[in-house]
């Protein structure tokens, strides 16, 4: 299915990548550099699975990644 750097269709390595938030179709993904791409692999599960294998940060696990407005 992958290799440990590369996922098929994805143009950047695990090495390249920092953080991803996965949203409806698509994921949003921030390189190493700061730049920001986004990704609609044809499977969904098996990219996130391929992220997570590769220890890439998933935003949504993080404490407090929800800013909310304090009233």
């Amino acid at each position: 299915m992958t290799s440990a750097d590369h996922y098929p269709e994805f143009q950047y390595p695990a090495g390249q990548l920092s953080k991803f938030l996965a949203a409806s179709d698509f994921f949003t993904i921030m390189l190493k550099n700061g730049d920001i791409v986004h990704f609609t692999p044809k499977d969904m599960p098996a990219f996130k699975k391929w992220l997570e294998q590769n220890n890439i940060a998933n935003i949504r696990a993080e404490q407090g990644w929800v800013v909310t407005k304090k009233t």
